[in-house]
């Protein structure tokens, strides 16, 4: 079938249809960091965070970890709407038995379903075929997982920036900013991947309530950023300060391809986030090869056990909060009229880098935006934490 709806011209013309200048970058055949391969498949139960709650990073780490649910009310609340959302998947519904009459274009296809994904809120969205080492071998029980698409829809959500701007990185909010949008990923995931079914076509939500994939490979291959210092992968406009969800599906698609804006230079000399790390897990040294691909490699044991056990906060995002890449003014009108030129963008980050290293980010006296109110939860009651600014007025 191969036919034009004449009020539907946005899916056949060539304008762009994200609200951020993604289309501005230069596209590359593959990735900015060298892939030598081969890449293994690695299973959930090899994450940090697993191994925490299996007690092989210590038992003070095993205890706390499964305090972290409940240990800030806010974050406590987001979990308890995830509880519901878990439950979408033992009732998830079928795929259509026959499909609806669409154009047979991949361009128009992906152009709908990006669309679709901007009209329930997202910031960015990019599509790649899905490398199978990207799939993880197992989940965190040894289940092994079976998911046969060829495509995967990723959906890009920038976390609240007044919000990370108001906190120090590892603070009491920090935690509740990332599942906040954890959240809507979910809600957006799993809308798209039903309504895809109902065309006919095989699609399954990888997001918080359960990531059949490592979201960094499908971000780089679509194009929604390179791979960073802190090995993760890093946007031109919201530097990592965003998190990430995908529709897996088989309905036919064009993909994105990787960009190329410098960042493999630029990481290379910058090392703030290294500096700003609390427990030094993020690497000064060289990219090296890990997996069958270069990267800059982080230890994330080291990085689990602060976030686990942080005393002044609950959790730990340090390294996206003073990354320069992460900078005030990057909203889609701030953009309208950007030619492409990186010149532009390289000034924004080195005036941000200037002013993290010129008084270390973190001088409560500068945060003027916290909204938020430090509280504990601690044997059942809501204290006050001993790390908080707050006094206590008679």
């Amino acid at each position: 079938m191969n036919y034009k709806l004449l009020h539907h011209d946005i899916l056949y013309n060539n304008e762009p249809i994200a609200p951020y200048p993604m289309h501005l970058f230069m596209r590359v055949d593959k990735p900015t960091n060298n892939i030598p391969g081969p890449i293994q498949r690695i299973s959930q139960q090899e994450r940090a965070w697993a191994k925490a709650q299996r007690g092989e990073i210590g038992d003070k780490v095993k205890s706390e970890v499964d305090r972290l649910i409940d240990k800030y009310p806010l974050g406590a609340s987001l979990f308890e709407v995830r509880r519901h959302l878990q439950g979408i998947n033992n009732h998830k519904n079928a795929v259509t038995s026959s499909r609806a009459p669409l154009p047979d274009d991949p361009r128009v296809l992906s152009r709908h379903l990006k669309s679709l994904g901007y009209f329930l809120g997202a910031d960015l969205m990019g599509i790649c075929e899905i490398p199978l080492s990207a799939i993880y071998q197992d989940d965190e029980l040894g289940k092994p997982i079976e998911v046969d698409f060829k495509y995967a829809i990723i959906f890009v959500k920038r976390k609240h920036y007044r919000t990370t701007s108001a906190s120090n990185g590892y603070d009491w909010i920090f935690d509740s900013a990332s599942h906040q949008v954890y959240q809507v990923l979910a809600v957006w995931t799993d809308t798209v991947a039903n309504y895809i079914r109902r065309l006919g076509y095989a699609a399954e939500a990888s997001n918080m309530r359960n990531y059949y994939n490592l979201m960094t490979p499908l971000l780089i291959q679509s194009g929604i950023g390179e791979v960073s210092r802190m090995g993760i992968a890093l946007n031109p406009f919201f530097g990592a300060n965003f998190k990430a969800a995908a529709v897996l599906t088989d309905i036919p698609l064009l993909p994105d391809g990787p960009i190329d804006f410098g960042l493999q230079k630029y990481c290379s000399t910058c090392k703030i986030c290294a500096e700003q790390c609390p427990v030094k897990a993020i690497s000064f040294g060289d990219k090296v090869i890990y997996n069958g691909y270069e990267t800059w490699k982080m230890d994330p044991d080291k990085c689990a056990c602060f976030a686990i056990l942080n005393k002044k906060g609950s959790v730990c995002g340090r390294c996206t909060k003073v990354c320069p890449w992460n900078r005030p003014g990057t909203e889609p009108h701030t953009y309208t009229d950007w030619d492409g030129n990186l010149n532009r963008l390289y000034d924004e980050v080195d005036k941000q880098a200037s002013l993290i290293r010129s008084r270390n980010y973190v001088d409560p006296s500068e945060k003027t935006d916290k909204w938020w109110f430090d509280l504990e939860e601690i044997d059942g009651k809501l204290v006050i934490p001993s790390s908080s600014n707050y006094v206590e007025l008679s």
